[in-house]
């Protein structure tokens, strides 16, 4: 027999790693003295330890180098040929992560910059704010909700293939084809809803709790909305003049931001439509379900 520091040496570890071996069940001494408590071990036991190392090197958890421990060479070189297809699938799986990384850095910086851009391009239109009485530089809450809102829209769309630099885009040229009047009829259905179509998408059992007609800002009543009431979903219609700077792509998205902040609106849900009146005049109404 052979001391545990000789067995130490002889493995070519430390008395610690050999007593951590003993306590988890790996390697215990072949003698304990019952008086003095030192450990001996067999000369012998250092193939065992042989065996235990390289199987921890190899990945092997503690439960499966005890069941290795039993088994012929055999066994353990099938198992160590297992181990290796486990790591070639890892590292096969490493790689793929890899090539994707750059890919989703680079869509992830599209949509910031698609998001910044639409902020900084339509959002941060002064007459936009103006016409619900803000102000964007003091009015921060505001602009938090606007760049969360668009995060939000934009994961949606991610998740449903949607391009969204491209969209952005389609958007944008059709406003400006709509105020210089050249818009054909499918593409202005596709900005905008008619009047009489603006609740068409509108669950059914909706109740309209609030409206006004013939306003000339939104500023001008829009206090007086009552508070969502928790759990509904609450729907913005208005229906608007062609020229009317409502028509603004931004403008569904600044409305959703300042209902939000000013409620705080947590549950329920919320949506803000835009369409074209029939009598020229601006109308609004709130409904919910």
């Amino acid at each position: 027999m052979i001391t545990i520091q000789g067995f130490a040496k002889l493995c070519g570890c430390n008395t610690q790693t050999l007593r951590y071996y003993d306590r988890i069940g790996l390697l215990a001494p072949a003698k304990v003295d019952q008086w003095t408590g030192y450990r001996y071990y067999e000369e012998e036991q250092a193939m065992l330890f042989v065996k235990i190392k390289n199987l921890q090197m190899a990945d092997f958890s503690i439960g499966e180098i005890k069941t290795l421990l039993n088994e012929d060479e055999d066994h353990l070189m099938a198992a160590f040929d297992r181990k290796i297809e486990e790591q070639k699938q890892k590292l096969e799986q490493m790689e793929n992560i890899r090539k994707s990384y750059l890919d989703e850095a680079m869509n992830m910086q599209r949509m910031v910059n698609t998001i910044i851009d639409f902020v900084e391009g339509r959002m941060s239109s002064p007459e936009l704010w103006q016409e619900f009485g803000l102000d964007q530089e003091k009015d921060t809450e505001i602009s938090a909700r606007v760049h969360e809102l668009l995060a939000e829209w934009m994961e949606q769309c991610k998740n449903a293939g949607a391009d969204m630099a491209q969209y952005m885009d389609t958007m944008q040229e059709m406003v400006e084809k709509l105020k210089n009047g050249t818009l054909d009829e499918e593409q202005r259905k596709m900005l905008l809803s008619d009047e009489d179509d603006l609740e068409k998408d509108i669950p059914e059992g909706a109740e309209k709790i609030f409206a006004r007609d013939g306003w000339t800002h939104v500023s001008d009543w829009i206090g007086e909305i009552p508070a969502p009431e928790k759990g509904k979903e609450s729907f913005f219609l208005f229906s608007v003049p062609r020229d009317s700077l409502i028509v603004d792509p931004g403008f569904p998205t600044l409305m959703l931001a300042v209902m939000g902040a000013r409620y705080n609106t947590q549950e329920g849900g919320m949506t803000c439509k835009v369409g074209l009146s029939k009598d020229g005049l601006n109308h609004f109404s709130l409904l919910q379900k």
